[in-house]
């Protein structure tokens, strides 16, 4: 039976076998106690694994955490399913040692479980909340039964008193009615779980099928029945066209605005309620919207998609004031975009508005501090079936959109609702034939900071102009893009430039180090989301024809709307780019919490009173736990119970060694005689292979170490007990080989560092691999860090995958030839050796160079022996 089998083998009736291995009465004879055995080894090899799988699970959940690259909930929600099924099978298999004895450590497991389950692993379920609510009922409390828009509204209309439409908004409740009854939430989930938002071919596709699917399935009578019924008590709806938009729970929210990452649809007739609803809904499935929410952690299971539905409303005017201006260095100012027509050409980006800077304490000076009133040529306007871009008339084309009188109460009214919520907001208006103002949405302002400099350029200008939408300095290549096709080839660190400021573009900015469009403002959704990216970019440049002629890299200046080309060191050197980690976003939180009860050690000296079951508050401890007792176990069998003759020997080459090798199944050609085996009488061909690598350079023994680093590393281990050499852990006394003729488990302890390798290497290399774990030292941090920095590189030139945090390391290889495990084998073998106690002299670079260069000459001497 294959090597890789027995590890996974589970065995039935392991209870009664262990008993009948620590009976003192076994009469079976040699042939029953080697059955016995070698289920025992099986059993413990399966123990091993499971061990492993946890660390490994643990050690990625630990430097994702660390490097806070892009991940998701379901990340994490899978990473805690990974651990727990490991952990659970870890504590299944000690448990066949004594059930009751070990019963303890199974309870703490269930309750750590327990509380991971509760705070990581439910599921959305229907609550008690209704289908649909009017505004007339909502506050912002209600965010996460109608999403953050409809909230927001409610809000405004309730308790801020300002003018917002009537409304209805369709709950969480009822999205997910909807996806249930569909069999649709699986389905998209299990789709989604694969793709990256940097595959964006992938993307594109996977979210066009799950639309699809959304669109052909059907809205359930209970929905659809209480839609229609609130919308006829708004009046007679055959007068009314309807405005549906997206209100998700988590949209327009303090960390998260999804500004255009969802469909809203305008001018909707009252038979096309429900399709469109169907629309907004499936817009939750949207390439923009995915790459969003994988970008800034969400899982899509987190967020139900609300539904705003609104009488249309026939509006002459409309934009976005922000109630401060969202670049921090304007902190005293609001500014007014006004556009003609429908607000949706100003924040899409797609029409020239008029962009007034008001002071905010009009007190000191006048009301006005600078305007722009463009030259307004197009202007969306409301059609049958839809909303269409049309002509202004020339007439009102230079005309200011606002006057004095309005553009004062338009600014005291965002005044208001900025105290209100007491941060400053991003606020949509519209105005009426009246000239009355209304309210059609409110979130809170995601502010650029920003750096203001007197450094003369010498590289050539390619553009100058613009509004600063984002501040920052970005470098790379010019990249124009105008279709989805164009979206797909879009390489990593470019700078993104676009003739029109559409949100459509916003998973490029996750990959982008700058963003220039030819139309749009600050205003726009496609700026409001590279503010929350950090990425550098200027709207309304005009034409972009001369940077899509120019080719090659450029340096973009977002706080002085210039773009030069070639690199400009000194501007790039005044910026630090916003990293794209997931620091301070809610999953990251969320990785934290389960990190902090899975991850850390506490137990970490088995000789004292506090190595307990009941002391386990990690899964780690846990694991920690059992290993231990399961290495004691096993060994415990080998010194004192009645086994096969031969399966646990110390090692002798010349005289006794601190290595103790078990025999799992066919590691000895013979059963020795003696309580020592030799070297000519082991078969396992992976530990050869260790013991070449540790042995064929003769070891110079301890580095030299001045006096003041001996007496750091006395301190050190004066206050750390785990580091204590003396003590009796078998980690410390003995040097462990667990051997058949193909595997080789090493637990290995020389000095303050501890190291496990595992390795299979048979005739099947997709079954072969190399596992190590090293950590450890008695150096401070820094030079333990280093010597694990070493190991590391040493391994990377071998062909490992490895992962290191802080100074604990974690290496594997796989799927290759027996000669090839054999080769590397050489190579851990070496290192294990050749580290030792390297921590201690590791203080410089210099240093560090020099010792790096002799291990790869040592391994080059290895290789001809």
């Amino acid at each position: 039976m294959k090597i890789l089998h027995q590890v996974l083998h589970c065995l039935k009736g392991l209870a009664e076998t262990t008993q009948r291995l620590f009976s003192s009465d076994n009469d079976g004879g040699e042939e029953v106690l080697q059955q016995d055995f070698t289920k025992a080894a099986s059993n413990f090899k399966r123990l091993i694994s499971a061990n492993n799988k946890a660390l490994d699970v643990m050690a990625q959940m630990e430097l994702t955490l660390a490097e806070g690259d892009e991940f998701d909930a379901t990340y994490v929600r899978t990473q805690v399913t990974r651990v727990n099924t490991a952990v659970y099978q870890l504590i299944s298999s000690i448990e066949g040692y004594s059930p009751e004895k070990f019963a303890p450590i199974k309870k703490r497991f269930l309750e750590i479980q327990k509380t991971l389950n509760t705070e990581l692993l439910s599921i959305p379920s229907s609550t008690e909340s209704p289908l649909v609510m009017p505004f007339s009922q909502i506050t912002a409390s209600d965010a996460s039964v109608v999403g953050g828009k409809a909230a927001n509204l409610g809000e405004l209309k309730n308790n801020v008193g300002v003018t917002v439409p009537d409304g209805v908004a369709t709950t969480s409740n009822a999205f997910w009615v909807f996806m249930r009854h569909n069999e649709l939430h699986e389905v998209c989930d299990r789709r989604l779980r694969q793709v990256t938002s940097h595959s964006l071919t992938e993307l594109y596709t996977v979210c066009s099928k799950i639309r699809q699917d959304i669109m052909k399935a059907s809205v359930p009578e209970e929905i659809s029945t209480e839609i229609l019924r609130l919308v006829k008590d708004m009046g007679d709806s055959s007068l009314h066209s309807f405005a549906v938009r997206s209100s998700a729970v988590g949209e327009d929210g303090r960390h998260h605005a999804f500004a255009g990452q969802y469909l809203s649809r305008l001018n909707v007739a009252n038979d096309e309620i429900l399709a469109a609803w169907k629309e907004v809904v499936a817009s939750k499935y949207s390439p923009e919207a995915v790459a969003y929410r994988k970008a800034k952690g969400l899982a899509a299971r987190d967020l139900a998609v609300c539904v705003a539905i609104m009488p249309m409303q026939n509006v002459i005017a409309g934009g976005v004031i922000y109630s401060t201006d969202p670049i921090a260095c304007s902190q005293n100012v609001s500014t007014i975009h006004a556009a003609y027509g429908l607000p949706k050409g100003v924040v899409d980006g797609r029409v020239a508005a008029d962009i007034v800077t008001m002071r905010k304490d009009q007190s000191e000076g006048a009301a006005v501090v600078e305007q722009d009133i463009a030259n307004k040529e197009k202007q969306y306007v409301s059609v049958d079936g839809g909303v269409e871009l049309v002509p202004v008339p020339q007439s009102l084309q230079y005309v200011p959109v606002l006057t004095l009188d309005e553009l004062k109460s338009l600014q005291s009214y965002a005044a208001r609702i900025e105290k209100h919520y007491g941060c400053p907001q991003d606020i949509e208006w519209g105005m009426t034939k009246d000239r009355e103002i209304l309210f059609l949405q409110s979130r809170p302002l995601f502010q650029s900071s920003c750096i203001e400099h007197s450094i003369e350029v010498a590289e050539p200008l390619l553009l100058s102009g613009g509004d600063t939408v984002s501040a920052g300095v970005g470098y790379g290549e010019l990249v124009f893009v105008q279709r989805e096709v164009d979206a797909l080839t879009f390489p990593e660190g470019a700078i993104l430039v676009v003739q029109y400021a559409s949100p459509r573009w916003a998973p490029l900015l996750s990959k982008a180090s700058g963003v220039i469009s030819g139309t749009g403002s600050r205003a726009g959704h496609l700026a409001t989301v590279a503010r929350e990216y950090g990425v550098p970019g200027i709207f309304g440049v005009g034409n972009v024809e001369n940077l899509v002629l120019y080719k090659g890299n450029a340096t973009l200046d977002a706080q002085y709307r210039k773009v030069y080309a070639g690199k400009v060191d000194a501007l790039l050197a005044l910026w630090s780019q916003k990293s794209r980690s997931m620091k301070g976003t809610p999953v990251y939180e969320m990785l934290a919490s389960a990190v902090e009860k899975i991850v850390p050690l506490h137990l970490t000296d088995p000789t004292t009173p506090e190595f307990t079951a009941e002391n386990c508050t990690t899964l780690h401890d846990i694991t920690r736990f059992c290993h231990e007792y399961a290495i004691d176990e096993m060994f415990r069998v080998g010194r004192d119970m009645h086994i096969p003759s031969g399966k646990t020997k110390q090692l002798y080459e010349k005289c006794p060694m601190q290595y103790w090798v078990v025999d799992l199944d066919d590691g000895f050609i013979t059963y020795p005689t003696g309580k020592f085996v030799t070297f000519d009488n082991i078969s396992s061909v992976p530990m050869h292979a260790i013991w070449k690598g540790m042995t064929a350079v003769k070891w110079a023994g301890p580095p030299p170490v001045s006096a003041k680093s001996f007496l750091t590393i006395l301190a050190e281990s004066t206050c750390d007990p785990s580091l204590v050499p003396d003590a009796s852990s078998i980690y410390t006394m003995r040097n462990y080989f667990l051997i058949s003729s193909k595997f080789c488990c090493l637990q290995f302890r020389f000095g303050y560092h501890f190291c496990t390798v595992e390795t299979l290497g048979g005739n099947v290399p997709a079954e072969n691999f190399i596992s190590m774990k090293f950590s450890g030292g008695a150096a401070d941090l820094q030079k333990k860090n280093a010597r694990v920095r070493l190991i590391a590189i040493i391994l990377d030139e071998h062909d490992f995958r490895v992962t290191v945090v802080k100074d604990r390391l974690t290496a594997r290889c796989e799927n290759m030839s027996e000669e090839d495990i054999k080769q590397r084998l050489y190579v851990v073998g070496h290192l294990l050796m050749h580290t030792r106690q390297l921590d201690m002299i590791l203080h410089s670079e210099q240093a560090f160079a020099n010792v790096l260069e002799k291990l790869r000459g040592e391994l080059a001497q290895l290789r001809t022996h």
